[in-house]
């Protein structure tokens, strides 16, 4: 099978490129590098240095005709930055038209949406947790209003130009080892604790979410190429974990006895959110196999070895160890 994938430099972009060449497809990657490197890019793949809002990427789904596009791309979701909207309507609503339109152009037979996260239901009742697909979405975010309307930009597609779909809302997705701007609170907790530095938590740390390891997310994705057909779908562990439940398990992991700083967040804690997963399992045949535990183990070891390369790279790379070079080049 040959696919196609939007966004396959990124944290989960990258890893289903790997998977999907290691299952035997042929696969190839469009990405701006904006937020990414090349070198993340598995080197078996041909790569494609596009935007996905740049007219070529119909030129390059006409002459690749792939029979499934994966469309991972999107715009980095900064909660910190006001003045979004435009920026992020641009990426997930102008970006993901010029797709779907190459797509239907180049007869692709499926699309993979990756669309947001719990918080496209903004504030929900506990009482209805863990949600279903079809629990009303509430969108509090400019980033989220923009995925959703990306969904039914998807929907329409299917309707009328025959594109099948499946659209895939991922819980917290933990286990990236190479972007520092992860925004999981794991990558957060495990830099701080190496550094032997006490992890900032705001408020009580009791909030409550559904978190899902990558490998996971790869097995799912692996599962819909050939499972689902216009659906929508939980991509979660459908259980849900305190922020001071997931530091005190990664400390654990650590054997580090060092405590969080707690300090008075911007306003109250934030209401428990997981998400059913018995769809995904009832089309797909997919359930998760990492608890979070077993996820925090397998991801460490990689987290460990990818900041001591950074910070051996820092080293060698400093002002020190550039002027001893150049000192040694003059001398010889």
């Amino acid at each position: 099978m040959k696919i196609a994938i939007t966004g396959g430099a990124g944290f989960i972009g990258s890893h289903l490129t790997k998977a999907y060449l290691d299952a035997g497809h042929d696969v190839f990657v469009i990405d701006n590098l904006l937020h990414n490197a090349h070198h993340t890019v598995d080197e078996r793949a041909r790569f494609y240095h596009v935007d996905i809002r740049d007219n070529k990427v119909a030129t390059i789904l006409q002459r690749e005709r792939p029979d499934v596009v994966s469309h991972h791309a999107a715009q980095y979701n900064d909660e910190s930055a006001g003045g979004r909207a435009l920026a992020d309507a641009d990426v997930h609503v102008h970006g993901l038209l010029n797709v779907l339109d190459s797509c239907a152009n180049a007869s692709v037979q499926k699309f993979i949406f990756a669309s947001g996260s719990y918080s496209l239901y903004g504030q929900v009742n506990p009482a209805l947790l863990p949600l279903h697909e079809d629990t009303p979405l509430c969108p509090l975010s400019a980033h989220d209003v923009s995925k959703v309307a990306g969904e039914w930009y998807v929907r329409y597609h299917t309707r009328y130009y025959g594109l099948q779909h499946i659209i895939l809302r991922y819980a917290d997705v933990y286990g990236n080892v190479g972007d520092d701007r992860s925004r999981h609170s794991f990558n957060y907790f495990t830099t701080m604790l190496l550094q032997q530095q006490r992890p900032v938590i705001r408020g009580s740390g009791n909030d409550k979410r559904d978190h899902i390891f990558v490998e996971d997310v790869i097995q799912a994705n692996l599962l819909a190429l050939r499972h689902g057909e216009n659906c929508t779908l939980h991509i979660s562990s459908s259980q849900g974990y305190t922020l001071n439940q997931l530091y005190y398990m990664t400390a654990a992991i650590m054997d580090s006895q060092i405590k969080p700083l707690y300090i008075a967040g911007s306003g109250p804690d934030i209401p428990a959110i997981t998400l059913d997963n018995s769809q995904a399992s009832l089309i797909l045949g997919w359930c998760p196999q990492f608890t979070l535990h077993e996820g925090i183990r397998h991801a460490m070891p990689r987290l460990k070895e990818h900041r001591d390369q950074a910070v051996a790279h820092k080293e060698k790379c400093s002002p020190q160890a550039r002027l001893s070079y150049t000192a040694r080049l003059i001398h010889a």
